[in-house]
């Protein structure tokens, strides 16, 4: 009985540190622009946290922003840290949530007791540059009434006021469209094949659009390849299962139809739309009144496949070569085969990334000579 007393509280006391942090918290709009940077489909901010100048991603998706790399902040580990609920991956997956204060500044914003979140975010053993050490969501704005221009074609976003932002949709050809706007998120609503679907605009995913696996959707007039096995990765770690893809779908956004890629999933529960189709538009998005205009730019939407897919491949942290996803139709290897030599030449601990870039990069593995150990079942 002691023991179940002292968890409840514990529980109270970390419930009761995040709402004094979040009680407190105080965000200062600043009415003007910043940059974004484009890095391989990644839509990263210039953020000063605590001293410390970084990039973020700028992701439209994620509730809260969240600290990835700890080790830009000096005494990190004397930080008041509170812990409340969990945060959801794309797949559904849960882990905690570890709320801590900071000061957070960039152009468009500054708070000296801005709440965070910290993530260890999973790592891959072949990537060593980290191209952003934290997320910058949708929290961080909207805070005084004021709007978000998001321009695609300058890649640069602005806070605006109600009377630049009336100057800009009567200067320009912005459309309004159907949207929901709420809980520090944003919705649009699409069109596909004669029906309407509800998407959260999310510029941390890589993608066009994803849809879970939906035995009501039918696209069976299109083109598509089939792959299965740990297609994506997720802050809750790498998903597993079924995904499809499908290319050359029209798609109906406001009073316009353009085309483009379309994932059904089977692993990721949430319905999005990623960067792929969101750079295709320039966007003002009014929050508090729950309006979202776009107008298009000279950005193209990709709607048809770049490659063909056979297999791919990951190096993981015990320096094995494994295969992590196949197309559906492939026999020659399963997944979970080890790869132990590439055209005579054995995987080492020196090259094992260069193997894993050689034969992701190859899109018919019958041209190469493999050596693997095939998985246990």
């Amino acid at each position: 009985m002691k023991n179940i007393l002292f968890a409840i509280c514990i529980l109270l006391l970390n419930s009761c540190t995040v709402i004094k942090q979040l009680s407190s918290e105080k965000i200062i709009t600043k009415i003007q622009c910043s940059n974004l940077t484009i890095n391989n489909k990644s839509v990263l901010l210039e953020v000063e946290i605590d001293g410390s100048k970084s990039d973020f991603l700028f992701d439209t998706g994620s509730t809260y922003s969240t600290l990835l790399d700890s080790t830009i902040i000096n005494g990190f580990e004397n930080k008041k840290f509170g812990f409340f609920g969990s945060a959801k991956g794309a797949d559904n997956k849960k882990i905690k949530n570890r709320f801590f204060t900071a000061n957070l500044k960039t152009n468009l914003f500054e708070s000296e007791n801005k709440v965070l979140t910290f993530i260890n975010f999973p790592k891959s053993k072949c990537i060593t540059k980290k191209k952003y050490t934290g997320i910058i969501g949708f929290d961080v704005f909207f805070a005084d009434k004021s709007s978000v221009k998001i321009d695609f074609s300058n890649n640069s976003i602005c806070n605006i006021n109600a009377s630049q932002m009336q100057v800009f949709l009567d200067k320009n050809k912005y459309n309004l469209i159907k949207s929901k706007c709420s809980n520090n998120q944003v919705s649009i609503f699409l069109t596909i094949e004669d029906k309407e679907y509800k998407f959260k605009v999310d510029t941390g995913y890589m993608g066009n659009i994803i849809i879970p696996f939906n035995s009501e959707l039918f696209l069976k007039n299109y083109n598509k390849i089939e792959l299965e096995g740990a297609a994506y990765q997720t802050v809750a770690g790498a998903t597993f299962g079924y995904e499809d893809y499908y290319e050359k779908i029209p798609v109906r956004i406001g009073d316009r139809s353009v085309f483009s890629k379309i994932s059904v999933s089977t692993t990721i529960k949430a319905q999005n739309i990623g960067i792929e189709f969101i750079k295709g538009f320039d966007w003002i998005i009014d929050y508090n009144n729950n309006k979202v205009y776009i107008k298009p730019n000279q950005n193209i939407i990709a709607f048809q496949f770049a490659r063909n897919v056979t297999y791919y491949c990951k190096a993981n942290y015990d320096n094995k070569l494994l295969i992590s996803v196949k197309e559906k139709s492939q026999t020659t290897y399963s997944i979970g085969d080890e790869i132990i030599s590439v055209n005579g030449k054995l995987v080492s601990l020196e090259n094992i990334c260069e193997m894993q870039d050689l034969l992701n990069n190859t899109e018919d593995w019958n041209n190469l000579k493999l050596e693997v150990i095939p998985v246990k079942n």
